[in-house]
């Protein structure tokens, strides 16, 4: 008996822009078995996980295609397609209209310093806003213990967390412009941050970018920080305290005068903050997690602090765009405070600086550090 499935023509999406040049050419992408879809991405082959030679046949019927003076036409193991080109503005981005500036995002640029629950997170949530460049840097590997808050799954076990967050990135958009540097900042040629940070537009006008410190330490915010000040470049922080009880934004741009990441830490690191300093968690460092009987910060907790923080990102890379309507900027202090839970069960002592959960500070205000090195060469 034919099944209704073999019965119904396949599906071909394939991009509106596809080349017409050559004759039959090879056709990359995905094949949705269940469906009868395949989604092109193009004619060249792809080192995206999982994407295949779609005319090369290999358990599938193959795709192939011909350009006359109606379009593109499909077939699919020799019966005929129904194309459906797309366009990554038009349909990628389309719910964005009235909200964000498809043309404006794409040639924005975030500097991801950090690839692990906060900054996988962060770069797959900007990509799907529209963020055109990413520049990736984390010298982590996978682990089993990262999946239950890691945008990433088991198919990446074992692979460097920028690499596999850098494919899922052009899942999304296969156009995205990603660069992957699997070490730290602090061991990163600063001259690679710099091409990208300074990089312009066909006009000779420098492209919006952002320095986002995602990483696990205020040692590496702070030199994140200074670079970005050298480089009069918008930085964002964003850090979770013990078990994501709550979590600290940090921004600065060179627009107005406004102390550095360093500054204000100055005063604030030994009396207010539970983030820790040295080492490689947000949540507790290796020996107090072997006294610990829960698990380090849940994915919801952290994404509520993250979310915060990305309209600020947002805002940071569309400040001098004057059609975007800031969410957050301007509105929170420059050193922000974001709270999950008050309840000193989950918190501590710290968690009594909080009046109720979910509560987002406004009225932190930071001041200069004395004789500050980088905020002089900001200045």
């Amino acid at each position: 008996m034919t099944s209704k499935r073999s019965e119904t023509p396949a599906i071909a999406w394939f991009p509106a822009d596809l080349s017409a040049d050559g004759v039959d050419p090879d056709l990359h992408g995905y094949f949705q078995a269940e469906t009868g879809h395949y989604v092109v991405l193009g004619t060249d082959p792809t080192d995206l996980r999982e994407c295949r030679n779609l005319s090369a046949g290999s358990g599938i019927p193959p795709l192939h295609a011909i350009h006359t003076e109606q379009g593109w036409q499909f077939t699919a193991g020799g019966q005929p397609c129904i194309a459906k080109p797309y366009g990554l503005e038009n349909d990628l981005f389309s719910r964005h209209a009235g909200l964000l500036e498809t043309a404006a995002m794409a040639q924005c640029g975030v500097i991801v310093c950090g690839c692990g629950s906060v900054g996988s997170l962060a770069a797959l949530d900007l990509a799907r806003s529209g963020v055109g460049r990413f520049l990736l840097i984390d010298d982590d590997l996978l682990s089993i213990e990262n999946l239950c808050r890691h945008q990433c799954g088991l198919a990446d076990l074992g692979r460097s967390k920028a690499r596999a967050v850098a494919d899922r990135i052009r899942l999304i958009n296969p156009r995205a412009d990603v660069q992957v540097h699997t070490t730290t900042l602090e061991r990163l040629d600063p001259a690679v941050v710099a091409a990208f940070a300074t990089a312009q537009d066909t006009h000779g006008q420098r492209l919006p970018s952002l320095l986002l410190a995602a990483a696990d330490s205020r040692r590496a915010d702070r030199y994140a920080a200074q670079l970005a000040a050298q480089l009069q470049l918008a930085f964002l922080s964003i850090g979770l305290w013990e078990r994501a009880f709550a979590g600290e934004l940090f921004y600065w741009h060179p627009d107005a005068p406004m102390p550095c990441y360093g500054c204000a830490f100055e005063g604030l690191i030994g009396s207010l903050s539970r983030r820790p300093e040295p080492q490689r968690r947000f949540y507790s460092n290796e020996s107090e997690l072997q006294q610990l009987d829960f698990q380090p910060g849940l994915a919801i907790d952290i994404a509520y602090v993250v979310q915060v923080g990305l309209k600020l990102a947002i805002d940071l890379l569309n400040r001098h765009n004057p059609r975007h309507v800031p969410r957050l900027l301007g509105k929170l202090s420059q050193y922000t405070l974001v709270c999950n839970s008050n309840d000193d069960r989950l918190g501590g002592e710290a968690a009594g600086i909080f009046s109720h959960p979910l509560q987002v500070t406004t009225s932190i205000q930071v001041g200069y550090g004395q004789n500050c090195p980088t905020c002089r060469r900001a200045c």
